[in-house]
């Protein structure tokens, strides 16, 4: 590689450093296409006066790689090593650890494994069972807190998170399902995200949800008249609402994100084996009635609308201790023997043949519920069609052969996430926890009864994270049911609900009168029926939003707000200078990509072997060196330098990712890669990065190359003259300071542990309160990369426009040849003349950037000051009232004297973080200005020269 191609590298490098924080403070690393409303779900987590949320969106619309991002943000901005805990329930742990190893460049660490840091993170994988079983979280140790469905977790398990959630400084709770209209699940739920409110409802022995509405309801008196103004009513409600830490988003409010449905239920005349089978378990169940049998009148009632298969299965353990029973017994044996015929597994397989004659590299799955259907319908579909079958069957067994069963039950999908296999039929352990959005159509074999298993099922393949327009992709909906049979009844009590056709989570009590409804018509409870269920279905959603009524400020729609802020990043410039794609409109998020190819296009030129591979419909690149490096040659610390076996497999576009994401690929050599996204918090992006821009040669003032371009390349255009290059930074992320020593003043070696711990606690608290305002800030005004290019114009330098041109040397797949380096033959004069025109248009454009930070600073600082003000004064009164209740103590007691101090202390300390967290605030403009001072300068010469035959 010439020493010109090695500076634009370097200078590659520097600016995917500067991205980073531009790229949503690194949140964009992430290999997931980042739609709207993640984009400001993400950027409001992040920026907010604290990163403590109920992220709460509806099923599919990607709550993990949300958090996903917001973790790799704050690792990115961390000084040090960020650990994060992901407290997620065990039949979840597999799709986490795939979504956090090809999403977020992390391997969880479950107790017990060794690990290092991977991308300034230490991920630490935490199973409810191991809580319960006695483990714990050691909070003051934990800087993240990530918990996926808190409010399906067991009390224990909900008790000791929100006990580490006190300590915890930044903690991101997932659900689809938060059951807000509890008042249970909202008082937990709060003392997770409200630790302030939390500790004035215990010093004060009340209710948080008390303390919370009387926070609300003296804002809403303080600021009245503000409420009418939309913007000053979102602030109130940021700040004091119930729900300010609450982000929940509807699919509706984004319905072009995700696949249109089309249903299209299949209603059959019943054969004779489908009258006996029903016949014959109606006729146990009454003789169980008779006899006064204990019997689970629905789980059999299901069983036997499954499959004969199923029934079979469950014959053998019916008790036949009466005549009556044992005639019932018989005729449902007699039934099962004959195989009279199967009406919905004849439907299924005629539909399975048009749908494969229609789409051959459509994918279907179908819904078996239980392992003896799945058995059932596998050996059917593969006898009677040419399609190959997968199948995931419920697994069952002790709590620490789980991890295993996971394992087992991942690799059961593998051919059909593969696509070798085109019908995946699945009992009830696929319905949560799989991300089977390839998939084309849901075939409901098997009926659940309860609406959210529907729900849930037809969530794995309706949901965000599909190639191409998700707009544009339709999934089909198919319920195959017997005509007169519960199945057919229940199907119609369903459809009311509309749980087919759209994807609403309602209250789970909604849900469960409407399951309770229909089993109660289905058992022939007195007073139940079929046409009562059906009228109570269509009523459901009637109380949606009934848990808004608990609060005097709901949140705020968001979806135009989400819109602007998703445009402002997308109309976003990159770092370095990028000439727009003719032909499409500009798209930061597609030029950042496009850079990242570009840096290494340059790295090939000398350092890097790249090639292309394919694993399936995987496409991707390999990279390891050109020859192996000595010692004192280039190496990035995640690629080996022993031989080329160890290249890395990598991807560096969205675009390229397979639904599902792959975590490896298999070449060749039969070697099985983890495929890496090129991207922030990638662990080869980043060592590449540093590496690059350590090696670029110095290069100054008296530097002068000589550069041939291909025909045709923009450059061009000033063929034979000189081109001063100038590039420097403008990095404004040390506006804000912390000095904690100015908050806790000095430390006293014979405190008491009150004291102490009230020392520690505001510690942590104005860390996170920086940490936070330092991320506000750097969105704000992030670091800037500033270039110059001036041209010689006789004796003059003049501006021209060719940066875009200079840092791209390719054109039409040709790049440019360094025909030679050497020393300026201009004079002393000239060049100290150059280099004062160069600085003074570098000055000039970082005045500028200063500029637009210090208006926008000015224009957000207020309603920062309004929001923190409102933080400060839940710690206050928190703080406070624990003070009453220790001053109540009685004071001959030297530990209750210890214990005021120590409430004092805190009372004090939280005044003192205020008002440092004020005076940085304030101070922001002026501060902006004082750190405003631009990197030393890069500076060089460049003479572009056409191809000619002279030059060999």
């Amino acid at each position: 590689m010439s020493d010109f191609h090695r500076v634009l590298l370097g200078i590659h490098a520097a600016a995917r450093r500067l991205d980073r924080d531009q790229a949503l403070l690194g949140a964009l690393g992430v290999g997931a296409v980042a739609y709207t409303h993640q984009i400001d779900s993400v950027h409001r987590m992040l920026t907010g006066t604290a990163c403590r949320w109920l992220l709460a969106d509806e099923v599919g619309l990607g709550k993990t790689i949300q958090a996903i991002m917001v973790m790799r943000a704050l690792a990115a901005q961390s000084p040090r090593p960020l650990t994060a805990a992901l407290v997620v329930p065990d039949d979840l742990v597999s799709q986490w650890e795939e979504e956090l190893l090809c999403r977020g460049h992390v391997l969880a660490l479950e107790s017990g494994d060794e690990g290092g840091v991977h991308g300034n993170l230490v991920m630490r994988l935490v199973r409810p069972s191991r809580l319960l079983a006695g483990g714990r979280i050691v909070a003051n140790r934990i800087d993240l807190l990530l918990v996926d469905e808190f409010t399906k977790l067991q009390v224990q398990v909900r008790e000791d998170l929100i006990i580490a959630a006190r300590t915890v400084p930044n903690v991101i709770a997932l659900t689809a399902t938060p059951a807000l209209h509890q008042a249970r699940t909202r008082r937990e739920l709060m003392a997770l995200l409200e630790p302030e409110a939390d500790r004035i409802a215990r010093a004060e022995d009340r209710d948080i949800l008390k303390v919370l509405a009387e926070r609300e309801a003296r804002a809403r008196e303080k600021w009245n008249a503000d409420l009418q103004d939309a913007v000053k009513r979102r602030g109130v409600e940021e700040a004091f609402g119930l729900y300010r830490r609450l982000i929940r988003t509807a699919r509706t409010d984004y319905p072009d994100a995700l696949p249109k449905r089309n249903y299209q239920p299949i209603r059959l005349s019943p054969t004779d084996g489908d009258v006996e089978r029903a016949r014959g378990t109606r006729s146990y169940l009454d003789a169980a009635r008779r006899a006064n049998l204990d019997i689970r009148r629905e789980a059999l009632l299901q069983v036997a609308g499954r499959s004969p298969q199923s029934l079979r299965d469950r014959l053998s353990t019916l008790r036949r201790s009466t005549p009556d029973l044992q005639a019932a017994w018989r005729q449902i044996d007699t039934c099962l023997r004959d195989e009279p015929g199967d009406a919905k597994l004849d439907a299924l397989i005629d539909h399975l043949r048009l749908f494969h004659a229609k789409s051959p590299n459509g994918r279907a799955v179908v819904v078996a519920e239980d392992n003896p259907t799945t058995d059932y319908l596998r050996d059917a579909i593969e006898k009677l069609t040419d399609m190959k079958v997968a199948r995931k069957r419920r697994t069952v067994g002790a709590a620490e052969e789980l991890e295993m069963q996971v394992a087992l039950l991942k690799e059961a999908l593998d051919d059909f996430i593969s696509g070798e296999a085109k019908v995946l039929v699945a009992a009830d352990a696929a319905r949560e926890g799989h991300n089977l959005q390839f998939a084309d159509e849901i075939i409901f074999f098997a009926l659940p009864w309860s609406p959210p298993d529907i729900q849930q099922w037809i969530g794995r393949i309706d949901r965000l994270g599909t190639k191409g327009l998700p707009a544009n992709r339709r999934i089909a909906i198919t319920p195959i049911v017997v005509e007169n049979s519960i199945e057919n009844s229940i199907l119609t009590v369903l459809e009311g609900t509309g749980v087919f056709l759209r994807s609403e989570v309602f209250d789970e009590s909604e849900w469960a009168q409407i399951s309770d409804a229909i089993a109660g018509a289905a058992n022939g409870v007195s007073g139940a029926t079929w046409g009562n269920a059906a009228k109570q279905a269509r009523s459901l959603g009637e109380a949606y939003d009934a848990w808004l009524e608990t609060t005097t400020l709901p949140p705020t729609p968001r979806t135009t707000l989400a819109t602007r802020c998703d445009a402002r990043f997308r109309g976003r410039r990159y770092a370095a200078p990028l000439a727009p794609v003719e032909g499409f409109a500009w798209n930061w998020y597609l030029m950042r990509e496009r850079a990242a190819e570009m840096m290494i296009k340059l790295a090939r030129e000398d350092f890097l072997d790249v090639r292309g591979g394919q694993d399936g419909d995987q496409r991707f690149k390999t990279m390891w060196y050109k020859t192996k490096p000595g010692c004192d040659d280039l190496t990035i610390p995640d690629i080996d330098t022993r031989n080329s076996w160890y290249r890395q497999a990598f991807i560096s576009r969205r675009t390229a990712i397979e639904c599902p994401p792959r975590t490896n690929v298999v070449q060749n050599d039969d070697a099985k890669r983890r495929l890496n996204f090129f991207d922030h918090g990638c662990s080869i992006h980043d060592g590449a990065v540093t590496a690059f821009e350590k090696q670029a040669p110095a290069a100054d003032m008296s530097t002068e190359f000589i550069v041939e371009y291909p025909d045709g390349h923009p450059i061009l255009r000033w063929a034979n003259r000189r081109l001063l290059i100038a590039v420097s930074e403008l990095d404004l992320r040390d506006a804000f300071s912390f000095d904690p020593d100015a908050i806790l003043g000095l430390g006293d070696s014979n405190a008491s542990k009150a004291e102490q711990d009230a020392r520690t606690a505001i510690a942590r608290i104005a860390l996170a309160q920086f940490q936070a305002d330092r991320r506000w800030m750097i969105d704000l005004s992030p670091p800037e990369m500033l270039f110059a290019t001036l041209v010689e114009d006789g004796d003059e330098l003049v501006v021209a426009d060719a940066e875009t041109a200079v840092f791209d040397p390719v054109h039409d797949g040709i790049g440019a040849r360094q025909l030679a380096r050497r020393r300026s033959m201009l004079s002393e004069a000239r060049l100290r003349a150059a280099r004062a025109a160069a600085m003074r248009q570098l000055t000039a454009i970082g005045g500028e950037s200063l500029g637009r930070a210090q208006q926008a600073a000015r224009r957000a600082v207020p309603a920062r000051l309004f929001a923190a003000q409102a933080d400060a004064d839940n710690l206050a009164t928190a703080a406070q009232a624990e003070a009453n209740v220790a001053a109540a103590l009685d004071a001959k007691l030297e530990f209750n004297r210890a214990v005021v101090r120590g409430a004092d202390l805190m009372l004090a300390l939280s005044d003192r973080a205020w008002q440092a967290r004020l005076a940085r605030l304030e101070g922001l403009e002026a501060a902006l200005a004082e750190v405003a001072k631009l990197k030393p300068p890069k500076l060089f010469w460049v003479v572009p020269k056409a191809p000619s035959a002279d030059n060999p």
